[in-house]
């Protein structure tokens, strides 16, 4: 949630002995868990449960890039416990070099230059996305920030093969709400304003030679209208609605004039389609399926549609060309599990895919296409792969009112099974709500998921509704149901996991990031008597002030919120956004609750956490608000990410009794501060004093 928010979370906390019941030991027994309270285990015991610092330290290898020339690959892979960038010859990645050497965050992102002799950077400095254009220099081996300056934001507007040694970037260097145009000299750091943004357009389209040929304003009923920017000035092209806007998207603009975009405008769902710029006809290249298409994959030398990729519930492909017909059944044939085409060797000889396996981490491969052979390249985490991770299932559960809702379901990897593969007795479960809340969740990795399983846990993540990748209409459904349809969905989620025997009613938890956050605070203030406990990461508590206050650079996404989630400037609308905010309901709350915010948080201010963490202390109610200065909305160093691991499994245990690794060394790389409550986690203030915080 909080505009656009990422797709990634994590966190958790604990209370009063008297709230713990008798059922719900009984269910540790039936997990093979610890007694509630975060008893101690036995060495045996101890030695079996997965290191948290292997889950939630960064994947050893991700983001794989094929450089232009085909000849090297380009891959974040950690440097001094700090993911960087590193350079590899193709086929001999142990002979790989770093090329950037950061030491505090990692990258955001990055992509090669299209003469491969540059990477290309963005990175923030705090987690507060003002991202930085960095430039690694490979033949000089020199990294150099464009931007330098950590109040500006940077966007990449495009890279072209006709104008290799150069780039052009958006900068909100004038106006903080808006970008400005610049071309940048990738050799010198020279910079020439393209395009003064005078008339607030929030994105723009360029074409391979570099001319600015759309700009794109952002209209007070939150659709956006792109115009063409002729040289007899801008005229109107094409509208987006609102109910399109966030699966329809520009995909690129070729030297023809033809853009290749997603559009959902006369259709629920996001088909492929080509439309020219001079004339604006439209033409159809794919028609979505039971999902919005969300990857094309073409011939790179004929520039021929060879297959999509949509993810109804199982990320699927369709063919578009017989001539990759029966290559793609050998394909089907040889992976492990659904797959991404990542990447393609400049010849198309080779396709490079991320796997998702089932009880693995993901893995890279080569899809050799002459001989039609899959070869494993490198796991994402080895340090799993000889642990024992639970299955992630895919489930389509029915909401109350008729919807599909595609979820994901991981059952405790101890757990015994009956013969319909649910568990023969309940365990406990944590519901675990991703952000967004336009988002959604699939079934790659997820280190929560392994994590939270492997102590004896089910976790169920279900695509409410207002989820991504489903339909324009599906998305639409969640405008202004915060704290109502949407909750029921979940709510749906988790009876039809009691129904089937997964969990028992008082033996669940709730846990999320951003819009997670929001909904763990939803789920403890509106229904309170569902859940055990909750763990809110970064979730407003008051929607008045969330869609109110909006820092200056994302003053083109307000229009967006007002229409979707309610408007604060009227009198009737602030009070629909307090009558669904968590902080009004502050006196429902009775059940422990764990929080955490990154103080440099752009998306979710500290303030909304700091807010009902002072309204339950003030009411005497069980509270702990781990606070990381050093942090944004979502954490990105591998310190940060473990220490709270570590906080919330205790307060886990203690709500649902799981077991717990000991704390070990795993608060003392981070900057965690505990405000309040840390006397609420079992184990913690000790932990904290032994590291000297």
């Amino acid at each position: 949630m909080g505009f656009d928010i990422l797709p990634r979370e994590r966190r958790h906390r604990r209370g009063r002995a008297a709230v713990f019941t008798a059922a719900m030991i009984g269910a540790v027994i039936v997990a093979g868990a610890l007694p509630a309270g975060g008893a101690e285990l036995g060495a045996a015991q101890r030695a079996s449960l997965v290191p948290r610092d292997a889950l939630f330290a960064s994947p050893a290898y991700s983001e794989l890039q094929i450089s232009p020339d085909g000849k090297q690959l380009a891959f974040l892979h950690s440097l001094n416990g700090v993911l960087n960038v590193w350079v590899a010859p193709l086929d001999d990645l142990k002979a790989a070099t770093p090329v950037t050497r950061f030491d505090t965050r990692p990258p955001d992102s990055f992509q090669w230059s299209p003469d491969g002799r540059y990477i290309l950077v963005l990175k923030d400095v705090g987690g507060e996305e003002h991202s930085q254009l960095w430039v690694a220099n490979l033949e000089k081996r020199t990294v150099v920030n464009m931007t330098a300056d950590p109040a500006v934001q940077t966007k990449i507007v495009k890279l072209s093969k006709r104008r290799p040694g150069e780039i052009l970037v958006g900068m909100n260097i004038r106006d903080r709400r808006y970008r400005d145009i610049y071309r940048i000299d990738l050799a010198t750091g020279q910079r020439t304003e393209v395009l003064r943004n005078e008339r607030d357009y929030i994105d723009v389209v360029a074409d391979p030679d570099f001319n600015i040929r759309l700009g794109v304003r952002g209209n007070v009923d939150g659709s956006s209208t792109y115009f063409r920017l002729d040289p007899a000035g801008p005229s109107e092209f094409m509208s987006i609605p609102l109910a399109s806007l966030r699966n329809s998207k520009i995909l690129g603009l070729d030297g023809a004039g033809k853009l290749l975009m997603f559009d959902s405008r006369t259709s629920d769902k996001a088909n492929l389609v080509s439309v020219d710029l001079a004339t604006g006809k439209q033409t159809l290249l794919a028609a979505a399926g039971r999902a919005d298409i969300v990857d094309p994959l073409f011939d790179e030398a004929s520039g021929t549609l060879l297959a999509t990729r949509e993810d109804p519930l199982v990320s699927e492909w369709t063919v578009r060309s017989d001539e990759v017909r029966a290559e793609f059944a050998a394909l089907q044939a040889a992976v492990a599990g659904p797959f991404k085409i990542v990447d393609q060797t400049p010849d198309n000889a080779r396709w490079l895919l991320l796997e998702t396996v089932p009880s693995r981490p993901d893995r890279y491969s080569w899809w050799n296409r002459k001989d039609r052979t899959l070869v494993p390249l490198l796991s994402t985490r080895p340090d799993l792969e000889k642990q024992a991770l639970a299955r992630r299932l895919p489930v389509t559960i029915a909401s109350r009112d008729g919807l599909a809702l595609p979820s994901y379901l991981t059952l405790p990897t101890n757990a015994k099974l009956g013969a319909d593969g649910m568990p023969a007795a309940p365990v406990p479960m944590v519901l675990l709500v991703h952000g967004g809340p336009w988002l959604r969740d699939d079934l790659a990795f997820d280190p929560q998921h392994a994590w939270l399983a492997d102590r004896g846990y089910a976790v169920l993540s279900v695509n409410f509704r207002a989820s991504g990748g489903f339909g324009s209409d599906f998305m639409a459904k969640g405008d202004r149901k915060w704290s109502e349809t949407m909750h029921d969905d979940l709510l749906d989620g988790v009876q039809w996991a009691i129904d089937k025997g997964v969990t028992a009613k008082d033996r669940v938890a709730v846990m999320g990031l951003s819009y997670g956050g929001y909904s763990t605070l939803v789920s403890l203030s509106f229904t309170p008597d569902t859940f055990q406990c909750g763990v809110d990461l970064a979730g407003p508590s008051n929607l008045v002030k969330q869609v109110a206050l909006m820092p200056d650079w994302w003053t083109w996404q307000r229009p967006q919120f007002v229409n979707r989630v309610g408007d604060p400037a009227t009198s009737e609308g602030a009070a629909d956004l307090m009558r669904r905010s968590p902080i009004a309901r502050v006196d429902a709350i009775s059940k422990p609750l764990l929080i955490t915010n990154g103080a440099n948080d752009p998306r979710i201010f500290p303030g909304q956490s700091e807010e009902i963490v002072d309204a339950l202390k003030a009411r005497g109610k069980p509270v702990t608000y781990a606070f990381y200065p050093d942090e944004g909305h979502v954490y990105a160093k591998d310190a940060t990410n473990i220490s709270f691991a570590a906080i919330a499994e205790h307060f886990l245990s203690q709500c649902l009794g799981g077991p717990v690794e000991a704390y070990g060394d795993d608060l003392a790389g981070s900057q965690v501060e505990l405000r309040t409550g840390a006397g609420f986690v079992p184990g913690l203030e000790r932990a904290l004093a032994d590291m000297g915080k």
